[in-house]
């Protein structure tokens, strides 16, 4: 598997801690994870008319749009 080094900022290094503990993995398997997202959201972002976004399932399973991601 290629290995890379990176230097974070202490406010993503602090989030990175955060989240990796609360989900109970490591901080590598945490940055794959966001990595991975990253690949999807590339990908989707190519396609006309698509957009990353932020949805909420309501009680009866409709999905509600709360917002879209924009920069990556």
């Amino acid at each position: 598997m290629p290995r890379m080094t990176l230097d974070l900022s202490d406010e993503i290094d602090q989030a990175l801690n955060d989240i990796s503990r609360r989900r109970g993995i490591t901080k590598a398997e945490a940055m794959r994870k966001a990595f991975a997202l990253l690949v999807i959201a590339d990908k989707e972002d190519r396609k006309p008319g698509f957009s990353l976004g932020i949805v909420r399932e309501r009680d009866d399973h409709t999905l509600e749009a709360m917002g879209r991601v924009v920069g990556l």
